[in-house]
């Protein structure tokens, strides 16, 4: 395929299932379906860096490339997993948002844009996980995608700060990325419980775009002790516990994914 499709994850809540699912999705995409995938790791908590045991205090790393300081090809590296490279964090993207905020004399939004369009027919897919800030990085990500992935936690307060995040898409779209889309909303943590079910009604009438099954309803990741132990054990779900649910609904999500980007 090639010609890299950019997806960016992002919620302005954190512990909504961001790098689980950025994490998930690119294995799957790589070890089941053969693309080739860069995970951009945007958060200071690094999280994704961690999963894939690629983090570091001290080497250079995505807050670099933001800054200008280094190229992105330096700071990209293999992980365990045929197919899928990573683009590390760590807590220098704190001082780096700050940095290319008050950098005036240089363009500060289409840094991570211009600094993918040479290896543009590296990677099938490059995957943005995203800080749960509007911060620098955050609007360099969305300058750059092409989709967004929106996940929400099946709880009382799900689709907090949702109307925000549509603010920053269409700020985008207007003024920076015009053909930046919402891929749709990907309900995650689900229980069975009063506020999943409640959360999982307003996803289906929502005026933007939800992901969904064949049957049409809402699709949903389980919440499962699995997907923590898959995280402790830095593999991903369908790896590590092929048959619980989860590893399930990330393989449908995947399959959903490359049917947008790829019309198939």
């Amino acid at each position: 395929m090639r010609n890299m499709a950019k997806i960016a994850i992002i919620n302005l809540k954190g512990g909504v299932g961001k790098s689980v699912t950025a994490c998930n999705l690119s294995c799957i995409l790589a070890g089941i379906h053969s693309r080739r995938v860069l995970v951009m790791d945007l958060d200071k908590q690094a999280n994704t860096s961690k999963f894939f045991k690629r983090f570091s205090d001290t080497a250079d790393t995505m807050g670099d490339v933001l800054e200008l300081r280094v190229k992105l090809p330096d700071v990209i590296q293999q992980t365990d997993f045929d197919g899928v490279d990573i683009a590390p964090s760590n807590m220098s993207m704190l001082l780096a948002n700050k940095n290319v905020m008050f950098d005036v004399r240089r363009p500060q939004a289409d840094r991570l844009k211009n600094a993918l369009e040479p290896l543009r027919n590296d990677y099938d897919y490059c995957i943005f996980d995203c800080p749960p800030d509007i911060d620098m990085a955050t609007i360099n990500a969305l300058v750059a995608a092409d989709y967004v992935i929106i996940p929400v936690d099946c709880d009382e307060w799900a689709l907090d700060g949702l109307a925000e995040i549509m603010d920053q898409v269409r700020d985008i779209q207007h003024g920076y990325n015009h053909e930046l889309a919402v891929m749709g909303v990907l309900a995650t943590k689900y229980d069975r419980g009063r506020y999943s079910m409640q959360t999982v009604n307003q996803i289906a009438n929502l005026h933007i775009p939800a992901f969904r099954n064949e049957d049409g309803s809402v699709m949903r990741i389980n919440n499962s002790v699995r997907v923590k132990e898959a995280k402790s054990a830095h593999e991903p779900l369908y790896k590590f516990a092929p048959k619980c649910k989860p590893a399930e609904q990330y393989k449908n999500l995947a399959v959903r994914v490359m049917e947008i980007v790829e019309g198939k």
